[in-house]
């Protein structure tokens, strides 16, 4: 099996650049076992001969390596902090201390459920009191296609169907079996390209100058090398400010806690402030 992987990741170094080496080798094992069955391929070699013959199967076992899976106010107790405590205290600390419009970063966003859902806690907490503040988030991904699911804001039913009905009903429109997000949440959310991987830049170029208060990237670390989840939590630490907080996935926390540029913000959630 190790030689295989080697075998592959030198097929896509030379024939397509592409790096796969950045992956963990369970991952790697896995995606590799699911495209197999897929192709109805008996044994590694032939897989292998496959994407080597192949630009279809080349590029699904790439794909398949992106694993995009999300949906809306996914861990609910860390968005119960979110909107019970975190986001209110804040805004509320930017607003005493006059520090300017709060700015959040939604890296690995997929199809958009996650920035989403921010902004719609943000809305809720706007409503009772705005106090003459603003927000935005920047949702960034490696995939155009989802990226383009993500700004037309339309979902089916059972994408929704775990959602509040008030914000259903504050925040959506229907059509036939259709949802699609409230402009007053779409004009609050820019989405863009970003490869957390690039190492010439430490924010998404849309950000201008990066400078979050928030940062929140859920289930993207695990997949990857610990070599590859440092360069990761390093980019996104430089781009908070002093004091930023960090949301992972519940499964990264372990990760992130070994991290000496964080510490954890509440025992036994994935939410960290920089230190």
């Amino acid at each position: 099996m190790k030689n295989l992987i080697e075998n592959i990741g030198n097929l896509y170094r030379t024939k397509y650049d592409k790096n796969i080496s950045i992956y963990d080798d369970t991952f790697l094992k896995q995606s590799l076992h699911s495209r197999m069955n897929f192709s109805n391929c008996d044994n590694y070699l032939d897989y292998f001969n496959l994407i080597n013959s192949s630009e279809s199967e080349s590029v699904a076992f790439l794909n398949s390596l992106n694993n995009s899976y999300s949906e809306f106010f996914r861990n609910p107790l860390t968005f119960a902090l979110l909107e019970q405590h975190l986001l209110p205290m804040i805004l509320q600390n930017k607003n005493n201390y006059k520090t300017g419009d709060l700015r959040i970063w939604s890296a690995g966003c997929s199809i958009g459920q996650e920035p989403y859902s921010l902004a719609i806690l943000l809305e809720d907490i706007f409503q009772e009191n705005r106090d003459n503040l603003s927000y935005r988030i920047f949702a960034t991904d490696i995939s155009t296609n989802e990226l383009s699911i993500a700004k037309t804001g339309i979902y089916d039913y059972n994408s929704v169907k775990n959602i509040k009905f008030s914000h259903i009903n504050n925040y959506f429109s229907r059509k036939n079996e259709s949802y699609t997000i409230a402009d007053k949440i779409k004009n609050h959310v820019d989405f863009s390209y970003y490869n957390l991987l690039d190492a010439e830049s430490s924010s998404p170029s849309a950000s201008i100058y990066g400078d979050f208060d928030l940062v929140i990237c859920c289930n993207v670390l695990f997949y990857y090398k610990p070599e590859i989840q440092e360069f990761i939590i390093s980019k996104i630490r430089r781009s908070l400010k002093p004091k930023g907080y960090f949301i992972t996935g519940e499964a990264e926390t372990a990760i992130v806690k070994s991290f000496k540029g964080f510490k954890q913000y509440v025992p036994i959630t994935p939410i960290f402030v920089k230190t």
